[in-house]
């Protein structure tokens, strides 16, 4: 048994500049699509790093719950079935750690459907202060349902690797320097050769997955057997983390790829961050991207230098890019 993406959304965009109201629209949004109730949800991870106000207690995770009205009061609901909620944080490579997560509740019968909601924004909430060299971070969010089935479709391990050194991205508050301001301030510096970190640790996680998941295939470059894993790559369709608007080509030119192997998220102002692999295969499932191929390897590369990777395995039938019948994305 795996686990299956059921239902996924966007968060509309609404000016709010909002990360609660981000992930809770997503939310909504992701169990219209679903045609499901906040009822059905069992447990929300939430994975967002950037917060209204710097809030750090209670639980976001918890306020997002309240705002989807998931089984707030389940000592009288019908079912008396009580929801849990959490917050998980590791950057861009939250998304996968989620899924992990939710992986583990499905498959011991803990939870029958986990949502997970991934939203940043300026925490001072004012959506032109995002997506700027002083935030680079998007004011978005998204959210994924997710459920097991039994047919052979759905996520694969979570591989992950790191690099030794600095940690490339630190967000961070200098109380010292706000003052009174903390509540409304962030300050984010990146090494001037993070990005060339990211996509070399990027390229080697690749590798490491198509070496670990496909048996046909040789992770490197130029060894004898380069031409069966590019050949895994072309039924792949990569869906990563947006730390640079041209950071997919990149890493698909350094795989030895067409520019469009990778999904490069349009529409959003700045880095997505948490909610760019959702908004990017969303935007895969939307335009059609998903044909031809017979999975999607998501891959986050973040803060510590860290990196997150899995398989996700399509239904054996596509249609004009979108899964069949049968538990699959709404």
């Amino acid at each position: 048994m795996a686990t299956v993406i059921t239902a996924a959304a966007p968060a509309p965009a609404d000016g709010s500049g909002s990360s609660i109201g981000h992930a809770a629209a997503a939310g909504r949004a992701c169990l219209e699509r679903a045609g499901l109730a906040p009822a059905d949800v069992d447990v929300l991870i939430n994975v967002g790093v950037y917060r209204d106000s710097n809030i750090v207690e209670p639980s976001v995770a918890a306020l997002i719950q309240k705002r989807l009205g998931i089984n707030l009061d389940y000592l009288h609901s019908p079912e008396r079935r009580a929801a849990f909620s959490f917050d998980l944080m590791n950057g861009a490579c939250g998304l996968l750690n989620a899924v992990q997560a939710a992986d583990a509740l499905l498959a011991t019968g803990g939870a029958r459907r986990v949502m997970v909601v991934c939203a940043d924004t300026h925490p001072s909430t004012d959506a032109a202060r995002a997506g700027t060299p002083a935030f680079p971070y998007a004011s978005t969010g998204a959210a994924l349902l997710l459920e097991h089935t039994g047919d052979g479709r759905g996520f694969g391990r979570v591989h992950h690797r790191s690099l030794p050194g600095g940690h490339g991205v630190n967000g961070y508050l200098p109380l010292p320097d706000v003052g009174a301001g903390g509540r409304t301030s962030i300050v984010v510096d990146r090494d001037g050769d993070a990005l060339d970190r990211m996509l070399d640790l990027a390229a080697d996680s690749v590798r490491t997955v198509l070496r670990t998941e496909d048996a046909t295939a040789d992770a490197t470059d130029d060894g004898p057997d380069a031409g069966r894993a590019r050949l895994a790559l072309d039924r792949t369709l990569l869906v990563t983390s947006q730390p640079s608007p041209g950071f997919a080509a990149r890493l698909a030119k350094r795989l030895g790829l067409a520019a469009d192997a990778a999904v490069t998220v349009e529409g959003v102002h700045g880095d997505p961050h948490t909610s760019a692999l959702v908004h990017g295969y969303l935007q895969a499932l939307d335009t059609g991207r998903l044909a031809g191929h017979d999975r999607v390897l998501f891959l986050a590369v973040g803060a510590g230098l860290t990196s997150a990777a899995s398989l996700y395995r399509l239904t054996s039938g596509c249609a004009n890019g979108r899964p069949g019948d049968g538990g699959t994305v709404r």
